[in-house]
């Protein structure tokens, strides 16, 4: 059974809020090996596990990068529903929603649990606090 470990890699100067993502894997009918957070709405995907592993990497550095830059990062995470405890821009905490209400708002969570076989498994990640 392959290893589910994936680490946030972003760094920059500021400190980070850690959290912990749920993330799924699953292999869709063309062998497809795919990782999907469902609170940041955000995938990978490779010919073979760590292929999709390192994909999902690169898309969350990716979505960290922008979002930082464009000063958005705290708007699209309550866009999907977290919780930022302190003020917007030097949160104290950072709360993912519950799955069940992301299943409920999300149809292609539940068409990804209706179509495939699914493991999740969660992994916490760091968030720059500059939010």
């Amino acid at each position: 059974m392959a290893q589910y470990i994936f680490e946030g890699k972003y760094q920059n100067k500021s400190a980070s809020v850690k959290v912990k993502l749920l993330l799924f894997h699953f292999e869709d009918e063309n062998k497809i090996h795919f990782i999907y957070s469902p609170h940041l709405d955000l995938t990978g995907y490779g010919n073979i596990f760590e292929e999709a592993r390192k994909s999902f990497e690169i898309v969350f550095e990716d979505f960290v990068d922008y979002t930082l830059k464009k000063k958005t990062l705290g708007k699209v995470l309550t866009g999907l529903g977290w919780k930022l405890k302190g003020s917007a821009q030097r949160p104290k905490k950072v709360i993912a929603p519950s799955i069940t209400s992301v299943i409920k708002d999300n149809e292609y969570v539940s068409e990804i649990f209706d179509k495939y076989p699914v493991n999740t498994y969660h992994q916490e990640v760091g968030l720059p606090c500059f939010i």
